[in-house]
């Protein structure tokens, strides 16, 4: 049995769907009660391999690893830092026990943030305390499931809906002992079932130990723009993006810049500004969070500036700049009906990874 835990779980994409609740089969309480929900969250040195697919059959690997953080001047933590995938970079700190695991800080490019989500509990039912008032529920025990990683057994079934929802989707997530998530799959109102994600492979690193790593849990969000802030069009002459306020550029295509929007906000607590980059579509009024640049005060340690989730992509006298990109699609975005956006915005998810390249602090 483990003991208590706090943990930081940075996974790149929290991507869910979720549906009605009507008619769900539940375990009985006395079966979920017997189960130690912490079994079903994985070790420290742990690294899964994911595939995670698009709608049109395309595979992408997502990788995240367990990792012990030794702190000087506090506990230490358990993170699991996760790469790839169809999104970037988000801590998520979790705390776990017997009875439940509870996400209870979420750092990425969007949120800065304390949360109580429930993730597992030893329930047949439990409120999830997410935005979208989610309720999940323990549908299964002793499955036995087979991905590419291998067949597992005693798996546990979590089928995730949101009340009421006229388009029935639901989230069903499997979990292994010793190991966690091992599949992902969304379920639709006519049956139709599309399975997400999907582990691997997995082993166990000897050094996963990093010290001095800290997250502040006393950070609060900021997701207001600030008093002053600029909202300016991506200039996409010469396939050039450059921001006279603090100083940088960037090229990229112009084609892709055509859709981008800069707006200058506040939502890292730690940073001067945040220059967030979305995607428009104004014949169908959507918007996605793409990626964005954070400017953060040069002290004049810029040579060993480092970040747990941040790229760092240049410095001048006065700021240090780091690069993310958003965790998540937005639900307009996940609709069938705008698959062809979808595709486009992580395409240029990507390329803006790679544009980074020529990124210049003047």
């Amino acid at each position: 049995m483990k003991k208590y835990y706090t943990l930081l779980f940075i996974s790149l994409f929290a991507f869910v769907l979720v549906g009605c609740s009507d008619h769900i089969k539940t375990v009985d309480t006395k079966e979920a009660e017997a189960i130690d929900v912490s079994d079903y969250f994985p070790p420290i040195g742990m690294m899964r391999t994911y595939n995670q697919y698009d709608p049109d059959g395309k595979t992408v690997e997502a990788i995240d690893t367990v990792n012990l953080s030794i702190n000087s001047d506090g506990p230490d933590t358990v993170y699991i830092h996760e790469k790839g995938g169809m999104a970037s970079e988000s801590i998520k700190e979790y705390v776990v026990n017997e009875k439940e695991v509870r996400l209870v800080y979420v750092v990425n490019a969007l949120k800065n943030e304390e949360t109580a989500i429930v993730e597992l509990s030893n329930k047949p039912k439990w409120e999830k305390n997410d935005s979208d008032k989610s309720i999940s529920y323990l549908t299964a025990t002793g499955l036995t499931v087979e991905v590419p990683a291998g067949k597992y057994d005693n798996v546990i079934e979590v089928t995730t809906v949101i009340p009421n929802d006229k388009k029935g989707r639901k989230t069903v997530h499997y979990y292994a002992p010793e190991i966690g998530l091992i599949k992902t799959v969304f379920g639709f109102e006519d049956g139709d079932n599309f399975t997400f994600s999907e582990l691997k492979s997995l082993e166990m690193k000897e050094d996963t130990s990093e010290a001095d790593h800290q997250v502040k849990q006393d950070e609060e969000t900021t997701t207001d723009a600030t008093e002053d802030e600029e909202t300016t069009s991506a200039d996409a002459k010469e396939g050039v993006y450059s921001n006279k306020q603090y100083g940088f550029s960037f090229e990229m295509p112009a084609d892709m810049l055509k859709r981008l929007t800069a707006d200058t906000g506040s939502w890292d607590s730690d940073a001067i500004a945040t220059v967030d980059f979305t995607f428009t579509d104004t014949d169908r009024s959507i918007e996605q969070s793409l990626f964005s640049i954070i400017v953060f005060e040069n002290d004049g340690n810029a040579d060993n500036w480092e970040h747990t989730v941040y790229k760092y992509v240049g410095s001048n006298d006065s700021y240090i700049f780091a690069y993310t990109m958003s965790s998540e699609p937005n639900e307009e975005m996940l609709k069938p009906e705008n698959e062809d956006l979808l595709k486009k915005v992580q395409q240029i998810a990507e390329v803006s990874r790679q544009s980074m390249e020529t990124f210049e602090a003047e």
